[in-house]
Formats: C-alpha cells, sequence, structure tokens
C-alpha cells in the first residue's frame, strides 16, 4: 500500500520563533513527514532536519501568513501548516486523512465569532458579506491538499492580506473570510487539534498545544472526559464535580481498607 506523501511547514523569521520552531521540532510527537520552514532571506536558522525556503514576502507581520501558497515545496498530496508556538502531542494523522478527503480541515478559533472579531464585521460589509454569526477558524494550525477550491480559497485570502496590508493586525479572519467569500466549507476538526490554553473546554486529549505558555505536564491526565477541564494560567483545573468523585473514592476505598484490616478479608 503506497502512503499519501504529507508535509508540514512551519513560516517564522527572527531569532525567538525560529527557536520556537526548533523546539516543537525536537519535542512532543510531530510526525516524521519531510518538514519545513518559510523564512526571510536574513534570519539564521541552526543545522536541523528543516529544509529552509527563503521567501521574498510582499506583506509583513503575520499577514505573511497569507502568502503561504506562493512559498509550498511542489509534489506532497497534503500539508500542515503550523505555528511557530505549536507542540504537537499525540496522533493527528486523521487532520491529514480529512484534509485529502475535504481541501482544508481547521479547528475554531476560541473568539470564534468572525463578525465580532474585533470589529472585523467593518470589513466584511466593505467586502459585502453579510454579518450572520459565521464560525472564524484559528490559522495557527492548518492541515491542507492543494484541490483547485483550496487554491481559490488561498488566493483569495492572499488577496486580501494584500488589500488590507496596511489595516489589518492579523491574517485569520481573513483566511475566514476568504473561504465564505469563495463558498468553500472545510472540515471542521475538533478545538483538541489546536487547543490555545484560554481557559477553553477539553473533552479528552488535546493532541496540539498551541500557546506560548509552558504547557502543563498532565494536560492530559484525567479520570473522565466530562464535565470538561481547562487551562487557565498554564494550570489543568479540574471540575469541581470531578473532584468531588475523586474524593468520594478514595474515601470509600479508605473505609473499605480500614473495614478489612479490622475484620480480616474474607
Amino acid at each position: 500500500m503506497t502512503h499519501p506523501r504529507r508535509a508540514i511547514i512551519f513560516l517564522a523569521w527572527g531569532e525567538s520563533y525560529i527557536r520556537e520552531v526548533l523546539r516543537c521540532l525536537g519535542e512532543g510527537a510531530l510526525p516524521d513527514y519531510d518538514t519545513f520552514l518559510i523564512t526571510d532571506h536574513a534570519s539564521e536558522v541552526p543545522a536541523s532536519r528543516l529544509a529552509v525556503i527563503r521567501a521574498d514576502f510582499w506583506t509583513h507581520g503575520r499577514l505573511r501568513k497569507t502568502e503561504l501558497m506562493d512559498f509550498l515545496p511542489p509534489g506532497y498530496q497534503s500539508y500542515l501548516f503550523l505555528d511557530s508556538d505549536t507542540r504537537v502531542i499525540s496522533d493527528i494523522d486523521s487532520g491529514f486523512s480529512k484534509a485529502e478527503a475535504h481541501g482544508i480541515a481547521v479547528s475554531p478559533a476560541p473568539h470564534y465569532s468572525l463578525d465580532h472579531f474585533w470589529g472585523f464585521g467593518k470589513i466584511m460589509e466593505a467586502e459585502g458579506v453579510r454579518k450572520s454569526g459565521q464560525l472564524q477558524y484559528n490559522t495557527g494550525v492548518i492541515f491542507f491538499s492543494l484541490t483547485d477550491e483550496t487554491r481559490r480559497a488561498f488566493r483569495l485570502w492572499r488577496e486580501l492580506g494584500r488589500k488590507y496590508v496596511n489595516s489589518a493586525f492579523s491574517d485569520q479572519p481573513f483566511f475566514t473570510l476568504a473561504m465564505e467569500k469563495s463558498n468553500f466549507s472545510p472540515y471542521t476538526l475538533s478545538p483538541s487539534y489546536n487547543y490555545r490554553g484560554f481557559g477553553d473546554s477539553i473533552s479528552g486529549i488535546v493532541r496540539i498545544w498551541h500557546s506560548h505558555q509552558e504547557m502543563p505536564e498532565n494536560i492530559n491526565q484525567f479520570e473522565c472526559a466530562w464535565p470538561p477541564r481547562r487551562v487557565i494560567n498554564g494550570r489543568v483545573i479540574y471540575p469541581k464535580r470531578a473532584r468531588r468523585s475523586r474524593v468520594i473514592r478514595r474515601l470509600r476505598y479508605f473505609m473499605l481498607e480500614l473495614k478489612r484490616r479490622i475484620y480480616g478479608s474474607d
């Protein structure tokens, strides 16, 4: 059986961000696929398994992500784009599979309402897009394959980035707007594929940690998935009901053990 060719893409420049990429490369469970770093011509990149692609960017800051398609290495069936502050900590194969089936697979942003994202509704109005509670997707983790529909959405993402280069601070809402305008519906992954650590719920395990904060060592330790736990200020916060349940179980065990020691076992 022939396995699909897959690639992992980072986009970063400057010493601190490239150092984050190298950390992601060396820690966790990043799949052993061909891995590329798209960067500028000035940044120094220490020797690693990263293949370096030097880019002449048209935009600046975060908007450079909108130019992603211009610098992709050819010949791969699917790609995973990762922000520099991500850590892959569990199996993510399904993300690639969904991208190969649907074109794009991506998780919702914690600030998920596109038309209420820091005044982005004004840009939606300028682009003739009705504000109707569209779900905003996070662009720190994007699984994708280059279908005609995906290329169309990525090209429009780039066009919007250039159009608003002097008035925008983030590439992210333009990504959702580009899919909205091109009538593209991505496969929506669970937040476990892009967990930001902003206090949003965790049901099950986290697969990709996405934060500049240190990841709690016990992030995937839990007795039951519901009620959900959360990460707030770098700490895993378990629901009170779950904590009470653990206390009750331990108390019952203690009582049974005490009874056994006093009366003996049958």
